[in-house]
């Protein structure tokens, strides 16, 4: 099963602006207070300016990788892994409440009805038919519905201010593209690729040679009079691509016998070749279309180029903007890995491969 929202949870990208410290009272604070009051119903992992992180939220974001972390491995490896998985997701957490904080203080939040159709359209693109397999669905990758909305509307609060504030400021030029692209010639290397259609008249082992040869200058002497080379092959083709007037698709270099691969790759588009022999049989091909450049042109890849430097310098912003709000906000860790690991209930699992060590 394909995962069902990618990116909830520790692969939920974060990109930050910055944000002053708010002079309030640290959640640390606030909760020794409530403590003493017998109000304490949840651990605090984190302070986030005025908010707090709790270990519930740790708990029910991490589980889809803690549960696969523990059918994976035993041991200290385990402990390791789940340590390094929590020090990940207590980080995103921290980079979320930031952001959305951000959001909040601007106005960008979504409305719940926003929040609601961006949910009916994951529904639509992963063919839920009833809220039964929503369900499913949803326990499957470890989520509650209040998560999915949480993070639903923290990820179109954060796409909202990342347009604001990084990708309308981002400039890829065509001076860099084309750069990029003399530069980067190696990696646009592909190999030359034929479409053909194939009509074959097979000689069987003491099979009559003279009668198939006869039978293909028959097919060959249509094609070349006129007639449709996909319905001559429906005709006389002993070939497994009979049926579909023997279109074999893009072939490339290497994947056919050398006698009907020189044709292929020498013959003009719409060009039909003689007979060829080969030790099976008689074959006649039509190129259909052919491309022997070794390198891809610059006009084919100019936008996938365009969107990795895109991506790159979106990047290099995003770094820079979460180290400028975490400078500017109050952050306090007060759970580390190995105190977070003693907190958290195994989950419940069903091993599938032996666990590695």
């Amino acid at each position: 099963m394909k995962r069902f929202l990618p990116g909830i949870g520790l692969g939920l990208a974060l990109l930050l602006g910055p944000v002053p410290a708010l002079a309030q009272k640290a959640p640390a604070q606030k909760a020794q207070e409530d403590e003493s009051k017998g109000m304490v119903l949840d651990r605090l992992v984190a302070a986030v300016n005025d908010e707090a992180i709790t270990l519930s939220e740790v708990q029910e974001e991490g589980q889809p990788v803690i549960r696969k972390i523990f059918q994976d491995f035993v041991g200290p490896e385990r402990d390791r892994r789940v340590d390094e998985a929590e020090q990940k997701l207590v980080d995103d957490l921290i980079s979320r409440r930031l952001m959305v904080q951000v959001a909040k203080r601007e106005g960008m939040l979504p409305s719940g009805a926003e929040v609601s159709g961006a949910i009916e359209d994951l529904k639509k693109q992963n063919n839920v038919a009833s809220d039964a397999q929503f369900q499913a669905l949803l326990q499957a990758e470890g989520l509650t519905l209040d998560l999915l909305r949480r993070s639903v509307e923290e990820r179109l609060a954060i796409n909202r201010l990342l347009m604001r504030q990084i990708r309308s400021a981002i400039i890829v030029n065509e001076d860099e593209i084309q750069k990029y692209y003399e530069s980067h010639r190696d990696k646009f290397q592909r190999i030359p690729e034929a479409q053909i259609r194939h009509i074959f008249i097979e000689v069987p082992p003491g099979g009559d040679e003279a009668a198939a040869k006869a039978k293909a200058e028959e097919a060959l002497a249509k094609v070349q009079a006129g007639t449709d080379f996909g319905e001559i092959a429906k005709q006389y083709s002993d070939g497994p691509t009979r049926d579909k007037g023997g279109e074999l698709g893009a072939i490339h270099k290497g994947d056919l016998a050398p006698e009907i691969e020189g044709p292929a790759f020498s013959l003009p588009p719409g060009g039909v070749s003689p007979l060829i022999h080969t030790a099976a049989g008689w074959n006649i091909i039509k190129v259909e279309q052919v491309r022997t450049e070794t390198v891809a042109p610059y006009a084919e890849v100019r936008d996938t180029i365009r969107n990795q430097l895109f991506q790159e310098k979106f990047e290099t912003k995003r770094k820079e903007w979460i180290a400028k709000l975490r400078a500017q906000a109050f952050i306090e860790i007060l759970m580390q890995p190995a105190a977070l690991r003693a907190e958290v209930k195994p989950p419940n699992v069903t091993p599938g491969q032996p666990p590695k060590p």
